[in-house]
């Protein structure tokens, strides 16, 4: 009986160590299981779809936004929270309806996290509404539209640029002092070169200018000469042109060749004095005053590290559109960061009013408009050792925009 007892004691205590070492096993398993998965959603990657017009009239500003955005990931491990970063990139053509196509595959087929872009106004136009129905967020990257701070305003776009209003009206003010009250104003037919006239001409009219005539060539437009001869029978005190892209270059070249340059002063918003036209444009660009939110040589900390990387990497300064892709993935970078997600709902939530250093300044997200508060600069575009510089002659601090539109 003594044996028999004691086998069992010994059974038991067998069966009893057998179930705690597989309840330890299984607990084990489950703690591996909860670690290996908590680690594989870290390790998921940031997906960025951008959506840019790499073909066309607006071919140069997308390439300086990708080469910016590529800067600023390079710099930072091509990661963002241990997670790494993947681009993929569509070429809308500056084309509405194509847009809307590269979204969908950005957004169903490659299941991006979030969208930067895109360059046209009626591009982000029609984009608007999809956006607004998937709530994924877009970091708007150039797309200048005014109403996308108004009436079209959604909590899911972000602009780090500018927007029309700001560009058209920052130089108004000192144009109308210094240089005349007559203008002619011109600019690409379509809604950015609408919007951007009608800003300057509200406050140009504000600060005792007067239009004397307007002209609006198609986008893409090679020959100006008809327009060149319309500015020289109207007599102005001074052309107010926007001007952008490869349409950009061509206007301040032939507004030379037709013998404008030095007799009717040329202004313009921020594009008339950009690397992007006043470069390949050369002397042509002499003597043009620019309301303009960057340049390369403009002093501070952020900007010099930023202008010595990007020389080091592409061999040329930077443009403003070269800053906005650095500034559009720098805005990822601490809304990722400072929200803990990618998610667009934890996203919204730290992107209103959010502020960063770029290397045009301290740049803060106006929470009323989604648009960024920043600081513009009246500049001459002058010739210094062989290229053309911006030279500053007056600081328009903390350029905004109205939280409606002016005539509501």
């Amino acid at each position: 009986m003594q044996t028999v007892s004691a086998y069992k004691r010994v059974g038991w205590k067998w069966g009893f160590s057998l179930v705690l070492g597989m309840l330890m096993i299984f607990m084990t398993a489950c703690g591996n299981t909860a670690t290996n998965s908590g680690s594989s959603a870290s390790s998921q990657p940031v997906k960025i779809g951008v959506i840019l017009s790499f073909t066309g009239t607006f071919a140069p500003l997308s390439e300086s936004i990708k080469n910016g955005m590529e800067l600023y990931f390079e710099q930072h491990n091509n990661s963002i929270s241990n997670q790494k970063v993947e681009i993929k990139y569509e070429d809308d053509e500056g084309n509405p309806q194509v847009a809307l196509r590269k979204y969908r595959q950005l957004v169903d087929s490659q299941k991006v996290d979030m969208l930067v872009g895109p360059i046209s106004t009626p591009v982000l136009y029609a984009l608007r509404d999809q956006i607004e129905k998937d709530k994924i967020v877009l970091i708007d990257a150039n797309a200048a539209a005014d109403d996308m701070s108004w009436d079209k305003k959604s909590d899911y776009v972000y602009r780090v640029s500018f927007s029309n209003w700001q560009n058209g009206s920052a130089g108004a003010k000192y144009f109308a002092e210094h240089v005349g009250k007559k203008a002619f104003v011109a600019g690409p037919d379509y809604p950015a070169g609408h919007e951007n006239a009608e800003a300057f001409k509200a406050a140009f009219k504000a600060a005792g200018g007067t239009v004397v005539e307007e002209a609006y060539p198609k986008l893409g437009t090679n020959d100006f000469a008809a327009y060149m001869t319309q500015i020289a029978k109207a007599n102005p005190d001074f052309v107010y042109a926007f001007a952008t892209g490869t349409d950009g270059i061509r206007f301040v070249q032939q507004y030379k060749q037709f013998g404008l340059a030095g007799k009717v002063p040329l202004t313009g918003p921020l594009e008339l004095g950009d690397e992007l036209i006043t470069g390949p444009a050369g002397d042509a660009a002499q003597g043009i005053l620019a309301a303009v939110t960057y340049f390369p040589n403009l002093d501070n900390d952020v900007n010099k590290k930023f202008v010595q990387s990007y020389k080091a990497k592409y061999g040329k300064n930077p443009n403003v559109f070269s800053v906005q892709g650095y500034d559009s993935a720098q805005i990822i970078d601490a809304a990722i960061q400072k929200a803990g997600s990618k998610k667009s709902e934890d996203l919204i939530k730290v992107l209103k009013g959010i502020s960063f250093d770029s290397p045009r300044g301290r740049i803060t997200i106006d929470p009323k408009t989604n648009n960024p508060i920043q600081n513009m600069y009246i500049v001459k575009n002058v010739m210094k050792d062989g290229a053309i510089v911006q030279e500053v002659i007056e600081t328009v601090k903390d350029v905004t925009m109205p939280e409606k539109a002016p005539d509501k």
